[in-house]
């Protein structure tokens, strides 16, 4: 392939890429950040780390309070409002 070696990736297919996302529709946007973001191997060990930081870190009362406000507002969600 010809092309510039940009950080070990060849630019053209870079290009290549990123002129074919621009012709697609938001909601396969949608579904190529999910796919792409899939390939990385770090994302599963970064999301688990997240969880270990933050498990249990509102406990008791204040955890109550934080459940019920998430049920109370799901709710009311339009899964429609942001088409």
């Amino acid at each position: 392939m010809d092309g510039l070696q940009s950080g070990g990736l060849n630019v053209t297919v870079i290009e290549s890429i990123i002129r074919n996302l621009e012709t697609l529709p938001a909601s396969k946007l949608v579904e190529v950040a999910h796919f792409i973001s899939g390939l990385n191997p770090n994302r599963r060990d970064e999301r688990i780390a997240a969880l270990n930081a933050t498990a249990g870190c509102m406990a008791g009362e204040e955890g109550e309070a934080f459940e019920k406000a998430v049920r109370e507002e799901a709710d009311r969600i339009d899964a429609d409002a942001w088409k």
